[in-house]
């Protein structure tokens, strides 16, 4: 594609944008055939068609095979440098968490969560597996692991209606102070993408992740999220800015 087609399409993307906006389009709502939009913008029907492929693969568009292309729902932003439950963090950005519990036992713990947890080879966890959701919607399949001992009696929560988090907290006396966690792109399989509503072989993001309390390790949790629905954000600071916001912090 020549330099010149870039920048045309480029253009007409931004136009199709206008046009969606000026129309009032929200998500769900069908956009006119290419032949009407180019019309409509005065532009040939494969520029029309070269500025929709940028917008679907930037997901503000999906396109159902034979009917059309419609207006995609606005994406779930999750900042990743805030350290509270998924229950209190959404509730608190509007919108209605739930979730739906797909396993919870306790078993012994694999020998990669046992090094996550600083276990021993065979002690026991809690394992608790959820689709969760956002005013209904299914944006997470999430699997947690915390150690038994420090959870005695956990298996008599209801977690469709409690938060985990608030539970630890209030039951146990276990409070997150810090996280650690990575971040990779995966493909979804058959089952990850039946849960989520999304098809195998989607991208997804794939968050690990271990909290710690003031002593020790008590909770590793893998989250799988899907990608055309979800960004992830943070901010990143200078250890100056760090200090002087901690000194800030100790006066008060």
């Amino acid at each position: 594609m020549s330099k010149y087609t870039n920048l045309l399409s480029e253009q007409i993307k931004e136009a199709l944008e206008a046009y969606i906006i000026e129309q009032g389009l929200n998500p769900g709502d069908a956009l006119p055939s290419e032949r009407t939009l180019a019309e409509t913008l005065g532009a040939n029907r494969l520029t029309v068609r070269e500025a929709l492929k940028r917008l679907r693969n930037e997901h503000q568009i999906y396109t159902r095979h034979g009917k059309g292309n419609f207006i995609a729902a606005p994406k779930i932003v999750e900042a990743t440098h805030k350290l509270e439950s998924f229950t209190s963090g959404w509730t608190g950005d509007g919108y209605t968490p739930s979730s739906k519990v797909l396993v919870m036992e306790e078993c012994e713990a694999p020998l990669s969560i046992c090094r996550k947890l600083g276990l021993s080879l065979g002690e026991k966890v809690f394992s608790l597996r959820r689709i969760r959701c956002l005013n209904g919607e299914p944006i997470a399949l999430e699997h947690a692991y915390i150690p038994v001992k420090l959870v005695p009696g956990i298996l008599h929560y209801n977690f469709e209606k409690k938060s985990l988090y608030s539970v630890l907290k209030s039951m146990y006396n276990l409070r997150p102070v810090k996280q650690e966690e990575t971040i990779s792109i995966c493909h979804m399989n058959k089952s990850e993408a039946r849960h989520l509503n999304a098809a195998e072989g989607d991208p997804a993001f794939l968050i690990n992740g271990t909290a710690f309390d003031a002593k020790q390790p008590f909770e590793y949790c893998t989250t799988i999220n899907p990608a055309d629905r979800y960004i992830l954000t943070s901010k990143l600071k200078s250890e100056e800015s760090s200090r002087k916001e901690a000194a800030n912090e100790s006066k008060k």
